[in-house]
């Protein structure tokens, strides 16, 4: 760090201001604002301030001070031509660039006063008194005009907007300091601590630096007290009369919540008495629960009178227990009032049923209610019908009652490890204790067979690996039986105990085939080599075939549908065969050549199969091929000499023309003949032919031209060769670019070395390091394979800075090397944060590590602290929590339900689900215990207390977010949501074994009507209940 103090005109001594929050605000209104230089900035994007600033920090009169800027030299490049021959080298210049950084070129002036390099949003001050403010503002500028500078010490401020405060030695002050009265901090690097806490947990103003005292302050979005000394105020507190309460770790107010000491404060931070307060508590319903704080602010429990209304608070947390049974075992409504629901009876409530006792308190678990053993949930209380309890017995539909051994069929929603359970219909078999049996039984003598599931196997192999019956569900024995899968028909053969049977068998006299794994081979080669009839299943003699069965075939797919001759073994013929006749062939695999030319080298006819004599000594064309006859009528291969011209036929028989043979040679792409001595062009590409036919790869003379090959045989053009010089674009002759000088070539740089030749890798030219890649074109504004980064106008390697690429921010060394290591690093004094994995830059509007399971930074790589949504540079948005998690799944803030996906947490918009639509999957165990929620998609909030079209249907989203199921009031019309959510128009449903029907087109229940729905009269009375008239 380079300072120069540029002081002209008489010295005076300064006093600067100490602010206490009583006049903060009139100080900093009143107090004359210091003057700042112009910035010398290094060429770099990036956002942070970390290019190289001049800065003049004088708070006097214009003339006493005379502020100086040293700029950096600026750097000129002249650049040659790209296809100038000349020789450039006295009329090209490249300019490069210091490497000294623009810092340390750059002049930094002092002050003995100080200026913010940068300030902290939000500061909350205390109101004063105008006297007073104006009184103490006046006395600042007195002495800031009477005073410029400091005896024995001077402020100054680096690059990076950090300021320091350097003593009458030289040396930088650190920790706690009181400077012309005004005590202020510096860090153990010597950094004044500015908007934030000190280590010794004092606040220090964002402007001035002074220690900032009794009032409150806002700070990284949280509000804090400090007290005289400075430090945050902790617990319960009372300020200006108001009851408060301060995080007991950190100070942080607690506001619009309940604070550790169970007390709720309301969103200004004070205290709430004698009134119902609202806070979050997620359970599966998402419901919002209402608490009531008393005159002390704690929070009422158990069974109150409040109001004149019987409510009740949870006796363990105080949640107000609304549409729901107390822990006292009594209904409150949904506004949390006391019902009177009798005794000694069942209720409908919600769609479910439950048991009044003699008390008048509702029954929950395992009961026997006149003689019938029934189940009501041991939380909520509702009946168990139709379904399972948490034990695993299951009650019957209609009554409600235990069921023991009885079969019972249940659709239900199922989980297989997809993302969501499927709806499947099954069989259980209920033992004596009302719970489903597993594994092999003996069910009223019939032996059948449950998976670990309970589901009975019916039409399909159990896992003990036996087939049983897809009606009766008994085991099958001495029986064929097939199953249908996607690739067609598998038919098996059960003996006489049921296990499948397998290989070569005799059954009814007929001689089968069930393969390795026991599947009947039909219309197939067995592993045996025996073709199988397709009908009968048996072994097929003396006949042409096709594959039709790829099920069980040991064949290739590619064999579908091809012909093969089955002998009098049952086996496929190959080779030359004469077959009623006719002259045919068979591969090696026995698959019959047709409209080809056989592996003996004869043509056979695409209908047929019938050998073709085509000549012999001549040329003969076949679809679109040209193919050459022996004088045995046969298809020659490989090289050929016919005519005394050069030929060559590939594996086929096919002739090779405009193209390369795989001998290397090129073929004249009209006769076909070897070419020598010539170009050629082939898939846009000129190649030399040499004399032996084969391409020229590297450097030649061709017809007095300097020219160049690749590896491949293509001519170099318009580039550099591997040989270091550049060929034209248009001739391909090599061109001299001169000596020792850059060339611009294409928009790309390179340097021609004294050679003549382009320069490659790292290079020292001119004093300045810089690097050409493979190729030789110069690297600029981007990392070269040496992991150094390259200045995008000069291309000099920079070092000890950062570099904007992409979109990120780098750091490298003062060897030019990039960091290669995420976390916290210091530079010139200053932490800053890198990310984590393969690619370490600095955290910026990102996560540390991918998919947020890791701590958010925001533009200025500082940590986000929650709570707070944030958006990253990959436009999706996150939510931070107060303890810096990210959530998963549905969560309640500021009274709105998101939800949070996972791997990336990016918050539901609507389309996270097709049909704008988002399932939330609970137990199949929880009666309708999946709830269904639209999430908007500008807002991505869920909707609630509101219809809502989606895709031709309707739902309705109720108080609690998700979409009302069942039969429900809403604005005073009766109508009805299916289990999915859909609403019910123009369709008869049963609901409490009553017969109802909603209007096709408001969805409302009809009553007191008489409809003819699908050719059947019905009546509808008062209550909506219908009676089937005819």
């Amino acid at each position: 760090m380079k300072v120069h103090s540029n002081f002209t005109g008489q010295k005076s001594t300064k006093r600067l201001i100490a602010f206490s929050c009583a006049t903060a605000l009139a100080s900093f209104t009143l107090i004359a604002r210091p003057a700042f230089a112009e910035e010398a900035k290094a060429d770099n994007a990036s956002n942070l301030d970390v290019t190289a600033t001049t800065t003049a920090n004088v708070e006097t009169t214009a003339d006493l001070v005379e502020t100086k800027v040293v700029e950096a030299p600026v750097t000129t490049e002249n650049v040659a031509s790209t296809e100038n021959t000349t020789n450039v080298s006295e009329q090209a210049s490249t300019s490069t660039a210091s490497s000294e950084t623009a810092s340390e070129t750059a002049s930094t002036t002092t002050s003995e006063s100080q200026a913010p390099a940068e300030s902290v949003s939000g500061q909350t001050r205390e109101a004063v008194t105008t006297d007073r403010a104006a009184s103490e503002a006046a006395s600042a500028t007195a002495d800031t005009n009477s005073e410029t500078n400091v005896t024995g010490g001077q402020y100054y401020s680096d690059s990076l907007g950090n300021w320091y405060y350097k003593d009458a030695s030289g040396k930088n002050l650190t920790g706690a300091q009181k400077i012309d009265g005004i005590n202020v901090y510096f860090d153990e690097n010597g950094i004044q601590v500015k908007g934030n806490f000190s280590k010794n947990k004092q606040y220090y103003d964002a402007d001035s630096g002074a220690l900032v005292t009794d009032c409150y302050i806002n700070h990284l979005g949280g509000v804090y007290y400090v007290d005289k000394n400075g430090e945050p105020l902790k617990g319960a507190q009372t300020i200006q009369g108001k009851q408060v309460y301060f995080n007991d770790y950190n100070g942080l107010q607690v506001r619009d919540g309940f604070a550790s000491n169970e007390h709720f404060y309301d969103k200004d931070g004070n205290l709430v008495t004698d009134s119902y307060v609202f806070s979050t508590k997620y359970n599966y319903n998402n419901t919002i629960y209402p608490f009531y704080v008393d005159k002390n602010g704690d929070k009422l429990k158990g069974e109150q009178i409040i109001n004149g209304k019987s409510v009740y608070f949870d006796k363990y947390d105080g949640a107000q227990v609304r549409n729901s049974v107390a822990d006292n075992g009594r209904f409150y409504d949904q506004d949390g009032n006391l019902v009177d629901l009798g005794k000694k009876h069942y209720v409908f409530i919600d769609n479910h049923w439950f048991y009044v006792d003699e008390d008048g308190k509702i029954l929950k678990g395992e009961q026997v209610i006149d003689g019938v053993k029934v189940y009501f949930t041991p939380y909520y209380g509702y009946q168990i019908k139709g379904d399972f309890n948490s034990d695993g017995q299951f009650y019957d539909k209609d009554t409600g009652e235990l069921v023991t051994n009885r079969y019972i069929q249940l659709t239900r929603y199922e989980s297989n490890g997809s993302m969501a359970p499927t709806l499947e219909t099954h069989w259980y078999y209920l033992g004596a204790d009302g719970k489903v049996v597993t594994g092999p039984q003996v069910i009223d003598g019939v032996r059948v067979y449950f998976n670990y599931r309970g589901h009975q196997a019916k039409g399909d192999f159990g896992y003990d690996g036996y087939y049983y019956d897809k009606d009766t569900g008994a085991l099958v024995k001495n029986s064929f039986v097939s199953l249908e899968q996607p690739s067609g028909t598998l038919i098996y053969y059960l003996d006489n105990e049921g296990n499948t049977i397998k290989g070569e068998q005799i059954i009814n006299g007929k001689h089968l085939n069930f393969g390795e794994y026991g599947i009947q081979v039909k219309g197939n080669f067995a592993p045996n080599g025996l073709f199988y009839d397709a009908i009968t299943g048996e072994p097929v003699t003396n006949r042409y075939v096709q594959i039709n069965d790829q099920s069980n075939s040991y064949n290739t797919l590619e064999n579908k549908d091809k012909w093969f001759y089955i002998g009098s073994d049952s086996k496929a013929l190959k080779g030359e065969q004469v077959i009623n006749g006719v002259t045919v062939f068979f591969d090696k695999d026995g698959v019959q050549a047709k409209g080809i030319f056989a592996d003996d080298g004869f043509y056979y006819d695409k209908d047929s199969g019938a050998r073709v004599n085509l000549g012999n000594n001549q040329f003969v064309q076949v679809n679109g091929n040209w193919y050459y006859l022996n004088n045995e009528g046969k298809i020659v291969k490989g090289e050929q000499v016919i005519n005394g011209n050069n030929f060559y036929f590939d594996k086929d028989g096919k002739q090779v023309k405009g193209n390369f043979a795989e001998n290397g040679a090129y073929y004249d792409e009209n006769s076909g003949v070897q070419v020598t001595n010539r170009y050629v062009n082939f898939n846009n590409n000129w190649y030399r032919i040499g004399a032996k036919g084969t391409p020229l790869k590297g450097a030649h003379v061709v017809d007095g031209h300097n020219v160049f090959f690749d590896q491949d045989g293509k001519q170099i053009k318009g580039d550099f060769a591997s040989d270091g010089y550049y060929y034209s674009k248009n001739s391909g002759d090599r061109v001299d670019l001169g000596q020792n000088h850059y060339q611009n070539i294409n928009n790309n740089w390179y340097y021609i070395g004294n050679d003549g030749k382009r320069l490659t890798g790292e290079q020292v030219i001119d004093g300045v390091e810089v690097y050409f890649d493979s190729t030789g074109k110069q690297v600029k504004g981007n990392f070269a394979e040496n992991d150094s980064f390259y200045d995008k106008d000069s291309g000099a390697r920079l070092k000890e800075q950062f570099v904007d690429l992409n979109g990120k921010t780098y750091y490298v060394d003062a060897k030019g090397k990039r960091l290669r290591e995420g976390g916290v690093r210091t530079i010139n004094g200053k932490e800053y944060t890198f990310t984590g994995g393969a690619d370490p830059h600095l955290a910026r509007e990102e996560f540390l590590y991918p998919y947020g399971y890791s701590s958010f930074y925001d533009l200025n790589n500082k940590e986000v602290k929650g709570p707070q949504f944030v958006k990253a540079k990959n436009g999706n948005r996150y939510y931070i929590t107060a303890s810096g998690h990210v959530p998963l799944g549905l969560h309640i803030i500021n009274g709105e339900l998101y939800m949070f996906d996972a791997p990336t947490n990016k918050y539901a918009d609507g389309r996270v689900r097709a049909n704008g639509l988002t399932e939330d999957y609970f137990p199949s165990l929880i009666p309708n215990g999946s709830h269904i929620y639209y999430f908007d998609k500008e807002t991505a909030t869920a909707i609630k207390n509101q219809y809502k079209e989606v895709n031709g249907n309707w739902y309705y989203f109720g108080p609690n977010w998700y979409a009302l199921t069942g039969e429900q009031t809403i604005d005073g019309a009766h109508v009805y949501f299916h289990r999915d959510g859909k609403q019910a128009k123009g369709e008869l449903v049963t609901v409490n074994d009553k017969l109802h029907y909603y209007d096709p087109n408001s969805g409302a229940r009809t009553e007191n009507t008489t409809l003819t729905i699908e050719g059947k009269t019905y009546h509808f009375d008062a209550e909506g209940n219908g009676k089937l008239l005819n």
